[in-house]
């Protein structure tokens, strides 16, 4: 269980992930005109693991150079080793280490990738009471991130956090599980929250939203410059996983900047469920030839008209994903080198 997650999970394979970086790129890209900013100014301080893929395409499409990568395992020569530039800074140091003894000093652009659950809960049985307990454990370097982060950061600085949401649907049943979670998180949830009936499995990515969100609140106390959130998504590839992201600004952002775009979500009450389906090269390829007929004569979706017109079957809800995703959707092959 203490093995990095690199040695169980191929960061480059996973197709959901492929598509938020993808869309967060072709975002950044968008809006440097709208908010008067060069990204290829910016420091990008980020978890590279050992295959860097973020890195890469940072420095592709942003034409990024400065760039820091973290992680405090042992194994800090192959981190060195698989560098893709030399323009990269491996530091053998975690996160909370890291933001602690250097102040973000130029305009940063900062994506902390954890592959830590943020809230672990699990049952405890007390031999002298046959009640449940239930125990609630957070990761408390996550939270301490968000809040140096939120202390440290200027105009215009960028961040974005994703942390694996993993739970166990059946705790929502129990009352006592909805009583344990607003009284352990208590200073970190809004009114809206504060109910055991809207602490629900399906609620759960919106309450760890809120919980992050007053994070920043929290530490904000008379700072002129606060977080202001762009966008937030849910995925699995494996794990549940969720990502927000934004920027720190002392006003308001324009309306304009992301009203265009159903992909991006400002709305703190909200996010994007990034959810697509896991397609053969013949069935993708087969999608992509009846993109426009698809849209044209397809509405609404019929499940019968659809296995006639593609020759396969496909939930209608699936296919319905795949077109609002279609342009980000990764396909994978294998090369001698």
């Amino acid at each position: 269980m203490n093995e990095p997650s690199f040695k169980a999970i191929n960061y480059m394979f996973r197709p959901k992930k492929q598509i938020e970086r993808k869309m967060l790129i072709e975002f950044l890209q968008n809006i440097q005109h709208k908010l008067n900013i060069n990204l290829s100014e910016y420091q990008y301080i980020g978890l590279g693991s050992i295959y860097y893929y973020d890195f890469i395409l940072f420095h592709k499409y942003l034409n990024i150079r400065d760039m820091v990568s973290l992680d405090d395992k042992k194994c800090c020569k192959r981190f060195e080793f698989n560098k893709p530039f030399d323009f990269i800074t491996f530091k053998n140091m975690s996160t909370n280490d890291f933001l602690l003894n250097n102040g973000l000093d130029k305009k940063s652009f900062v994506w902390f990738d954890y592959d830590s659950v943020l809230i672990n809960c699990k049952k405890k049985y007390e031999k002298e009471k046959e009640d449940k307990v239930f125990l609630f454990l957070k990761k408390d370097e996550i939270f301490e991130d968000i809040k140096i982060i939120t202390n440290k950061s200027k105009e215009m600085d960028i961040f974005v956090l994703t942390v694996n949401i993993k739970i166990q649907e059946h705790f929502f049943y129990n009352i006592e599980f909805g009583e344990g979670f607003i009284n352990e998180f208590d200073e970190y949830l809004s009114e809206r929250y504060k109910e055991v009936k809207k602490i629900t499995f399906k609620n759960y990515p919106l309450i760890i939203q809120n919980i992050i969100i007053n994070i920043f609140r929290n530490n904000e106390n008379f700072n002129p410059i606060k977080f202001r959130k762009l966008f937030s998504f849910i995925y699995q590839d494996g794990a549940l996983m969720y990502t927000i992201g934004g920027l720190f600004s002392e006003s308001r952002l324009p309306d304009k900047l992301i009203k265009k775009n159903s992909f991006f979500e400002a709305d703190e009450n909200k996010l994007v469920d990034i959810d697509v389906p896991l397609l053969t090269y013949c069935e993708k390829m087969k999608l992509d030839k009846n993109i426009l007929n698809i849209k044209k004569n397809l509405n609404p979706l019929n499940e019968e008209e659809i296995i006639k017109l593609l020759e396969f079957e496909i939930e209608p809800s699936e296919l319905k994903n795949y077109l609002n995703y279609h342009r980000y959707y990764p396909q994978y092959y294998e090369g001698i080198i």
